[in-house]
């Protein structure tokens, strides 16, 4: 997947669904509501997670209501 800016979604990230990519799903891709992301990306690194979800739907669908 190409994201907006250009840079390819790691390959690893998207092969299934990881707890961190259920709580962002759960959030709606909503940075300001992850603690990870008040914590690690705010002012140093963008976060791409939102990138890697949208790729995870695609290939997958969407996680089971169980699991998030």
């Amino acid at each position: 997947m190409i994201n907006r800016y250009n840079v390819a979604c790691c390959e690893t990230t998207t092969k299934n669904w990881t707890p961190t990519a259920k709580e962002c799903y759960k959030l709606g891709c909503n940075c300001s509501k992850c603690i990870l992301y008040k914590i690690y990306f705010y002012k140093y690194h963008n976060c791409k997670m939102k990138e890697t979800v949208i790729e995870l739907v695609k290939r997958f669908g969407a996680p089971f209501k169980e699991d998030i």
